[in-house]
Formats: C-alpha cells, sequence, structure tokens
C-alpha cells in the first residue's frame, strides 16, 4: 500500500499507524540521499556532514520499525482472537514484527539513539539477512517418484512367486 491509500482505512488507530509507518521511511529515505550527495560533496556538509545525516535518517527509520513491529503485533492479536484458524498469518505477523524489533535494535544502535554491542547488533543482522534471502529463495519443488522408460523397466516378481518356483528338497 502507498501512502494515498492509508486514509481510506477505516480503524482511525490502524490508519495512523500506517500513516506514520510510511511517512518515517519515506523520511528516512530522503534524509539518507542527503546525506549521501554531502559524503559526495554535491551538497555542503554544513552542522551536520555526511555521516550525520545519514544517522538522523537512520533514527526514522528505526521509528518506521517500531511502529512496523506494533502494526504486526496488533495484526497478531487480532488474528489469535478471532474463531477462524489462522495459524499460518499468526505465524507471519510474529515473524515480521520479529524482524522489525530485530532492526529497531539495529538502527537504534547504527543512528546512535541507543548504541549497544557491535555483536549484538552484526548477530541480529545476520538473522534479518536470513530471513530476507530466505523470502527471495526459490522455493523447493516437491519430489516426484522417478519415472523409468519401459525399455529400462525390469519386471521383478513378488516375493511369492520365487518361493514357488524354488524346487523343494527333500
Amino acid at each position: 500500500k502507498s501512502i494515498p491509500k492509508s486514509p481510506s482505512i477505516k480503524d482511525p488507530v490502524d490508519r495512523v499507524l500506517d500513516l506514520l509507518q510510511k511517512v518515517s521511511l519515506a523520511t528516512f529515505m530522503m534524509v539518507d540521499h542527503v546525506g549521501h550527495m554531502k559524503q559526495w560533496k554535491i551538497l555542503p556538509g554544513g552542522k551536520r556532514a555526511g555521516a550525520g545525516t545519514i544517522q538522523l535518517g537512520l533514527k526514522f527509520f528505526c521509528f518506521s520499525n517500531m511502529v512496523g513491529a506494533l502494526v504486526q503485533m496488533k495484526k497478531f492479536f487480532a488474528l489469535s482472537a478471532s474463531s477462524d484458524d489462522t495459524s499460518k498469518a499468526e505465524l507471519t505477523c510474529l515473524k515480521t514484527a520479529f524482524k522489525h524489533m530485530l532492526l529497531v535494535l539495529q538502527t537504534a544502535h547504527l543512528s546512535l539513539l541507543c548504541p549497544s554491542h557491535d555483536a549484538l547488533v552484526g548477530f541480529a543482522g545476520m538473522i534479518t539477512s536470513f530471513m530476507d534471502v530466505k523470502a527471495q529463495w526459490p522455493a523447493a519443488k516437491p519430489v516426484a517418484a522417478a519415472v523409468v522408460p519401459k525399455a529400462l523397466a525390469m519386471e521383478v516378481a513378488p516375493p511369492e512367486a520365487d518361493e514357488k518356483a524354488k524346487p523343494k528338497s527333500s
């Protein structure tokens, strides 16, 4: 969904959360572009050099992921409250919320909003990268039974036929 579709959401809480997530993500993208232009000396650095501007943008990305985690948890609780069998949808909401929470941890550290340990952030980055790669990886095709051409097929007699064909020794 895009920002113009956000006002059409009926629930006012969902509408506000959706709009907050999208606007903060768009703000991150714009600030990040400005930061890169400052690093490349296309724009003057000013008070915030390129790295400082990018850190500011990451704060918006952190907020966007925090709102995204809230949205996914709200969806999860709404699905679990319904009587329908929605276990796959619930699992998807939990996975997405977990990924958003890991991204909050990473961006809070990188933006210097709430610095933590580099190893923790690196491990969280490995998990989110794995989740992204897994989503892009082609699904495994089910293994079908091997089809053997008739010319190569051997007739195998059932075990009872072998016993009847053997001569009995006296």
